[in-house]
């Protein structure tokens, strides 16, 4: 295994204020314990201008974290100086960081998980690439346009004790073999991280819609979508990416969870702080329980 990458500032200890639910759908019944996971591609620096350039999304993506009580969010896009905003603003909050970029040496556009450190430990963390050579940092195969990887953490819940794994990737644009490919890949370490009884999530930007045969049908076969497994509807658009217009018009941005879960909320958070958007994704998030 690499040496793990944890970028987050030092927190003090504290009591963790309880969470809502994303969609407000909590009840007695399933009350023990629940916490909030996202799916949120936040736009890469340098791509926008103007309103919609980085420094000026960055607190709306923030109010949308601290809105939703965010717990668990599986980033993609992120460059170094956003993994560096976020981490400042993020930190004291009680929030770190899990992640490297997709090149050789760690820089450049990245995906990583960002957990709230005062529920959950992390006790172990890795950062794969998808290609034929996963431990060969910035390889690709399969016609990738882009070196691409996926990150995972283990948490053990200090509210219940219970360990589980969270999976986080962002798949090529271009290629539909490599990201048949690399979901192959994913699923096969989290069909051993189940057999092991480790229940994992696994979220990200798929980059295309579901059609016959493709990654995400792939992944749909093992992994269940936590949309269907909601005990509330689904709130919210059921689109996800909108690059800025008026709705969203495709659906590439999941949450799938193999194991032992409880769904009790699932939403497509399409606010829009200040009449603003956040990014060119809505996020995804659910609630659950363990």
């Amino acid at each position: 295994m690499k040496k793990l990458l944890i970028i987050g500032a030092a927190v003090a200890c504290g009591a963790f204020l309880p969470m809502e639910a994303v969609a407000d759908t909590t009840t007695a019944e399933h009350s023990e314990k629940p916490f909030a996971i996202c799916s949120f591609n936040m736009r890469t620096y340098g791509a926008d201008k103007g309103d919609l350039s980085w420094e000026n999304r960055l607190p709306r993506v923030l109010k949308v974290i601290g809105d939703h009580r965010l717990d668990i969010i599986g980033a993609q896009e992120l460059k170094e100086n956003q993994v560096d905003h976020l981490r400042e603003a993020l930190g004291p909050k009680g929030y770190k960081m899990v992640g490297r970029g997709r090149l050789a040496e760690g820089k450049n556009e990245g995906v990583y998980i960002i957990y709230n450190a005062k529920r959950f430990d992390c006790t172990a963390s890795d950062t794969f690439q998808l290609s034929e050579t996963p431990d060969v940092w910035g390889s690709s195969s399969w016609n990738s346009a882009y070196p691409r990887t996926c990150v995972w953490v283990q948490l053990k819940d200090r509210e219940t004790g219970k360990d589980f794994r969270f999976y986080n990737t962002h798949l090529d644009n271009e290629s539909e073999l490599a990201r048949r490919k690399g979901m192959e890949l994913v699923v096969g370490r989290i069909n051993a991280d189940v057999s092991a009884g480790m229940t994992a999530f696994l979220v990200g930007d798929f980059n295309s819609e579901l059609e016959s045969g493709n990654a995400i049908d792939y992944v749909r076969k093992s992994m269940k979508d936590t949309a269907n497994l909601s005990v509330a509807p689904h709130k919210g658009p059921k689109n996800t990416f909108h690059d800025y217009s008026p709705s969203a018009f495709m659906l590439i941005d999941y949450i799938f969870v193999k194991g032992n879960v409880h769904v009790l909320s699932h939403a497509t958070l399409d606010d829009m702080p200040d009449g603003k958007f956040p990014s060119d994704h809505f996020p995804v998030a659910a609630t659950v329980t363990l």
